[in-house]
């Protein structure tokens, strides 16, 4: 308890270096105590913490070299870099003990997402795809066995939802990924994502 809130009080104040520390030591002690789903969290937001690094990270340079402002060393600078290889893999292979599924949310720790407005439709049978578009921002590459896109009616009276839905192993590497989602129903209704 002692490293979590003292890992709030040092976010408050932007002391992210101490932050990140205790952050990982309240992990590594709610791992030893075998207290599962506070360490999932735990490290959850430890990985959104350098996602949201990285993503402002990206902005700023950005908007340096829009300015062109002169090169100045950002790593000694930076102490939002957070350190998080092969967190991920650990933290996937751990949540597999919980009980239940831990939902969050992509943006959270990706960056940059967006579904292309245009619609490609099959050839050989009903329904359609819709390209999603995102920035994978942490260290280490994911294996992902689905993939899924909501869409809404955007007349109120209309409540259906239509789901797309990409299933299979789609492995994402750190950067750019685009892939096709899709659905095999046709809809003449207009719909929001």
């Amino acid at each position: 308890m002692y490293f979590g809130r003292m890992a709030s009080y040092f976010a408050e104040a932007r002391w992210n270096t101490v932050e990140t520390t205790m952050l990982k030591m309240h992990a590594r002690c709610l791992k030893k105590l075998n207290r599962k789903d506070e360490y999932v969290r735990t490290v959850l937001d430890l990985l959104a913490k350098s996602a949201a690094s990285r993503m402002a990270l990206k902005s700023a340079s950005k908007q340096a070299s829009a300015n062109d402002a002169s090169e100045i060393h950002r790593d000694w600078l930076n102490d939002d870099k957070v350190d998080t290889t092969d967190v991920f893999h650990e933290i996937v292979g751990y949540s597999q003990q919980l009980p239940y599924d831990v939902t969050v949310q992509m943006a959270k720790y990706f960056g940059d997402i967006s579904v292309e407005p245009y619609v490609r439709h099959y050839d050989d049978k009903d329904g359609f795809q819709l390209r999603l578009h995102f920035r994978h921002l942490l260290e280490d590459e994911i294996e992902i066995r689905a993939a899924k896109i909501r869409l809404v009616s955007a007349i109120s009276n209309h409540t259906k939802d239509v789901w797309l839905e990409e299933t299979g192993t789609i492995q994402l590497k750190r950067g750019v990924n685009r892939m096709w989602i899709g659905c095999n129903v046709s809809v003449q209704s207009p719909l929001c994502v």
